[in-house]
């Protein structure tokens, strides 16, 4: 499997009953003892989860941007809230070429679609902020109330 490795935060059951590594990004992980397709004997005791604690996981939903050492915030939008959000910022735009953008949601949840092939989206929350690359288009959209600001770096 492949994807940036992340550290389990927690453990979750799916609607069917299944397992769920509740990972550091914000992702979740199903974790299924399976011989001998998974081999996770840990999965069945809670002893077992909580010894996988801070082990980590690759995460193939997890192709979030990071900012790039040596940027600094210069500037910052005022707080939105899912009325407040401006259309510009609903519909597909980019950051000019050296600026960065880091989505701060402050309450609630908010959807964040980078627009590349393949499509990649984040359901961001006040623990999940959303990177934003120069140039690369993307797109919010509000998933029920929710206040953020957007943060500028170069």
């Amino acid at each position: 499997m492949s994807g940036v490795a992340r550290k389990i935060v927690g453990f979750h059951r799916d609607a069917g009953g299944a397992w769920v590594a509740e990972l550091a990004c914000g992702h979740g992980q199903h974790v299924r003892h399976a011989p001998p397709w998974q081999s996770r004997p840990w999965v069945l005791s809670e002893q077992g989860r909580a010894a996988q604690l801070g082990a980590e996981l690759p995460c193939p939903s997890c192709e979030m941007p990071s900012l790039p050492d040596g940027v600094a915030m210069y500037k910052q939008t005022a707080v939105f809230d899912e009325r407040t959000l401006p259309e510009a910022l609903r519909s597909r735009h980019a950051l000019k070429a050296g600026t960065w953008g880091r989505i701060v949601v402050l309450e609630g949840r908010l959807l964040y679609v980078i627009e590349r092939e393949p499509q990649v989206a984040f359901v961001l929350t006040p623990e999940l902020l959303g990177i934003v690359a120069p140039e690369v288009p993307h797109h919010v959209e509000p998933r029920g109330p929710v206040r953020l600001r957007i943060e500028f770096h170069r």
